[in-house]
């Protein structure tokens, strides 16, 4: 009877240890699994944040160049409604003296482009300046148009056909960058 008592003895003194290197050894697993674990779910969140960023960086670009195309837009129209027989329809001579006509029309000229100077931003430095020398083009024939006539009428009818015999017209130039800006960022 003793012996089986000292065996039974031998086997509790071994149980214990077994059973600290199994929970030791469950421990030691559990941890690499959570781990690997972590690992995983770091990795995905990284993921996700690039794929969010890509998103969040293509959604900026479209909106940058819609907002650029929308400026290229209201440019175009700017330099449409500058161009001389466009300007003088809109603002027909009437009985009006060649002063305040002249006045008048440098005036639309100049309201015009101050509802557009903030398209600036959008565009390159080259291209706005473009924009001004037509600008400024549209506002010097004006005054040389208005030199020495007596009536609007005569502005206006001198004023197309300086505008019509000019080498190379300031507005059509502008329409041109215009289009091939645009151009270049439709194609980006």
């Amino acid at each position: 009877g003793q012996v089986v008592g000292t065996r039974s003895l031998i086997r509790m003194d071994w149980l214990i240890p077994i059973a600290l290197i199994s929970i030791t050894a469950v421990n030691i697993f559990v941890l690499i699994a959570w781990r690997d674990l972590m690992k995983r779910s770091e990795l995905a969140i990284a993921q996700l944040v690039m794929q969010r960023s890509k998103r969040v960086d293509g959604q900026v670009a479209e909106s940058r160049s819609a907002l650029k195309m929308q400026a290229y837009e209201r440019l175009s129209l700017l330099m449409e409604r500058s161009a001389v027989p466009n300007l003088i329809l809109r603002n027909p001579a009437g009985k009006l003296k060649a002063t305040p006509y002249t006045a008048s029309l440098l005036h639309t000229l100049r309201t015009e482009f101050e509802h557009n100077v903030t398209q600036q931003v959008y565009v390159s430095d080259q291209l706005w300046q473009i924009i001004l020398l037509a600008r400024d083009n549209v506002s010097q024939l004006i005054t040389r148009a208005a030199e020495g006539a007596e009536s609007g009428e005569q502005v206006a009818n001198r004023l197309l056909h300086m505008s019509q015999n000019q080498p190379q017209d300031a507005v059509a130039v502008a329409q041109a960058a215009i289009r091939r800006e645009a151009g270049a960022v439709l194609e980006e």
